[in-house]
């Protein structure tokens, strides 16, 4: 029991030096001049006008909705050079350009063609949107076209540099899953957003390293709980409210496949505690901060923010209609045919393992990996009960890529069933 409140004392700390030190950095990107920023900006109208802020781009599949109005208010956020205060009340306060009666990347358009008008502002300071660090440094040297392409450069190096050490650490079997994956959170919508990319990348760096050190970490009595803690506390300072489980559920699959002990359950709840934990101190330190060093009580309006989401619409949506909003999303003929596509290779791949004579590896670990893979599946319902219906309904076109976790943990055990039924009838 001591033991543990150390470790939980000890991951405060760093989660607490982590968030510091992110302060820091998002306090001297607001040091750097926005002049250029502006001007990159501006030399994107015409990407900029052939958006709109909430995209399709294929339309009746939601899946494909981007999320330019808040992309837009980061990128208002980053060359933003009106605001009053100095670089730490700025990074507080997020303010961003807000042009009322027009959508926010027509306001940042203008904003960046005209430097001497006059634009009305907003503020944002419940998130840290610690990836305005990331805009900032990038529209330095770039303009938005560039930023995507970049984007689209890392996300495709980072994925296949992931199958490459999933074939070297022998881990071959599951490459499927991590594509189904990928493919349900769909990656051609990641590849077009920003906003999106500050949980995707992270979640695909995190893969790497637990393919890379996951033995390592392993070995360590506080190693996954400090790694978890590490990435909850980076997802949370980054993103603003998109996704974020990804970046706990699939490098938590990618652990348990490698895993060849009894520990599953242990490391799973262990891991997702202290995500959570990482994630929500952090957050909450941003509404310490903001209260104490600035005339704006930002816990008062944030629990008050929390209020509204979580009973918005109480009257007319329970909890199993957020679930099923976000699971219709994947009720479309491309996605059906996916799940076709799953069924069978999950009967290929067990009749390959019979083949080769595979059953007997399944006994060691089959129901610890059962019960970690059940609670894995739960972790998404978990953030749409957490959150409300005023994210995990209303924001739907983003919070079901979640579910991605559910699913690819619910094949794992279908096949890992399938499997184990076929060793009974054998003896």
């Amino acid at each position: 029991m001591l033991r543990r409140i150390k470790y939980i004392f000890k991951s405060i700390g760093i989660i607490i030096i982590l968030t510091i030190i992110n302060m820091i950095f998002l306090v001297c990107a607001f040091m750097l001049p926005t002049g250029k920023m502006r001007q990159h900006v501006a030399d994107s109208y015409l990407l900029i006008e052939a958006e709109e802020p909430y995209l399709e781009w294929d339309t009746i599949y939601n899946s494909s909705r981007l999320d330019f109005w808040s992309e837009y208010t980061e990128y208002g956020m980053a060359i933003n050079e009106d605001s009053p205060g100095s670089p730490f009340e700025q990074a507080m306060f997020m303010r961003f350009i807000d042009t009322e009666g027009k959508p926010r990347d027509v306001s940042v358009e203008e904003y960046a063609k005209n430097p001497d008008a006059y634009f009305e502002l907003g503020e944002y300071p419940r998130y840290w949107n610690g990836i305005v660090i990331f805009y900032k440094l990038l529209l330095l040297f770039f303009t938005i076209p560039d930023i995507r392409m970049l984007n689209m450069f890392l996300q495709i190096c980072l994925l296949c540099y992931i199958v490459y050490l999933m074939v070297k650490k022998d881990l071959s079997n599951y490459i499927f899953y991590f594509l189904m994956a990928v493919l349900l959170i769909n990656p051609v919508t990641m590849l077009m957003s920003v906003k999106y990319s500050s949980e995707y990348i992270p979640m695909l760096i995190a893969i790497i390293i637990v393919l890379l050190f996951g033995e390592y970490i392993d070995e360590k009595e506080f190693g996954w709980r400090c790694f978890f803690s590490i990435v909850g506390a980076t997802t949370s300072f980054l993103c603003m409210l998109s996704f974020p489980s990804i970046t706990l559920g699939i490098p938590l699959l990618v652990m348990i496949w490698k895993t060849k002990e009894r520990s599953v359950v242990r490391k799973v709840l262990s891991s997702s505690f202290y995500w959570f934990l990482g994630y929500s101190i952090t957050w909450g330190m941003k509404w310490i901060i903001c209260t104490i060093f600035t005339s704006y009580n930002l816990i008062e309006d944030a629990l008050k923010r929390a209020d509204y989401y979580s009973v918005e619409q109480e009257d007319t949506v329970s909890f199993l209609d957020r679930v099923v909003r976000n699971i219709e999303i994947y009720n479309l003929p491309a996605y059906k045919l996916l799940a076709v596509i799953m069924i069978i290779f999950i009967v290929i791949s067990v009749i390959r393992e019979i083949g080769k004579n595979n059953l007997s590896n399944y006994h060691s670990v089959f129901w610890d990996s059962i019960l970690g893979y059940i609670f894995i599946m739960c972790i998404p319902l978990g953030i749409f009960y957490i959150f409300g219906n005023g994210y995990s309904y209303e924001h739907s076109y983003m919070a079901h890529r979640q579910l991605a976790i559910s699913i690819v943990a619910g094949l794992c055990i279908i096949k890992m069933l399938v499997v184990q039924c076929i060793c009974y009838i054998k003896k």
